[in-house]
């Protein structure tokens, strides 16, 4: 298990809800309020970690739960890792500590689960922000990193061989702000032990296999690739992009904003790589809280 750093006013504690065991940070006042709890998503390569700015400022007024997704940080590693099994256990998470809607924000890997979360459970999801994460289309040209990951035996070696230097590398070549992360090495630990980083592969393998067979056969059938998703419709959804994020360019972002519908919008972040609430925590943070607040 990980030991993550520590979120002031929050708590580390360990939830089983639908066979497994998530390690999750919660925080927010101590009397009910008639806010709209929030669901924080994470991404890849990064733990629960990574939201605890925010955290610190939604909880003044809500109820936050952030949890380290299943395999990852310090929750429990099990398979399977598909995204519909995925999605109902995040779906169950939700009923288990708020019985009702939240508004959900998900970079990446977590942004993904979002938008599956909305599209599959609408009654639980208010609003939604989705920061630098793809849904129906995905440019593997530039994001070929997903294809290698989904490979059998290859990342396997190379992680064997070399885990620590390629998270390195991966947080060198996508972030483009200057310095890096205040959570690098809590990363690099997080995802160095053969567990983690197995269970990161199996993310990509039991996404991007499938969605690989799917795009073929929905080019041989004239069909826009992504077309069998679910269609996701929430109150309101803010969608942030950095300009220069190297797997996942602007287009990409562009066409989750389409696929959300005239409720959404779009904060783009010049400068700035795959992790924008990291990079340029003080233009995407206010945004967000802003977001999710406003009346």
């Amino acid at each position: 298990m990980t030991t993550a750093p520590e979120v002031p006013g929050a708590t580390s504690r360990t939830v089983a809800v639908d066979g497994v065991r998530f390690h999750l940070w919660s925080a927010g006042p101590a009397r009910k309020r008639k806010t709209t709890p929030v669901l924080l998503l994470h991404g890849v390569p990064e733990t629960a970690a990574t939201w605890s700015a925010l955290i610190a400022d939604l909880a003044k007024d809500r109820v936050v739960i952030a949890p380290d997704l299943k395999g990852l940080g310090s929750s429990e590693a099990r398979a399977p890792y598909d995204i519909p099994t995925l999605v109902d256990e995040l779906a169950a998470l939700v009923l288990h500590e708020v019985d009702g809607q939240v508004d959900v924000v998900g970079h990446d890997w977590g942004g993904s689960l979002a938008l599956g979360l909305a599209g599959a459970r609408p009654d639980l999801v208010r609003r939604l922000v989705v920061i630098a994460a793809p849904y129906r289309e995905i440019d593997f040209t530039r994001a070929w990193y997903m294809g290698v990951a989904a490979l059998p035996l290859v990342p396997d070696v190379a992680f064997h061989l070399g885990a620590e230097q390629i998270l390195r590398r991966t947080h060198e070549l996508l972030w483009k702000a200057p310095g890096q992360s205040a959570h690098l090495e809590h990363y690099v630990a997080a995802y160095t032990p053969p567990e983690r980083w197995g269970a990161m592969l199996s993310y990509y393998r039991a996404a991007v296999r499938p969605r690989l067979t799917a795009g073929v056969t929905a080019l041989l059938h004239g069909d826009k690739p992504g077309s069998g998703l679910p269609k996701v419709k929430v109150e309101r959804a803010l969608v942030v992009w950095g300009t220069d994020d190297p797997p996942l360019p602007l287009h990409v972002g562009e066409a989750v904003v389409r696929d959300l519908g005239p409720d959404a919008t779009m904060l783009t972040v010049p400068g700035v790589g795959h992790w924008p609430h990291e990079e340029a925590p003080d233009v995407v943070l206010p945004a967000v809280t802003e977001f999710l607040r406003a009346t």
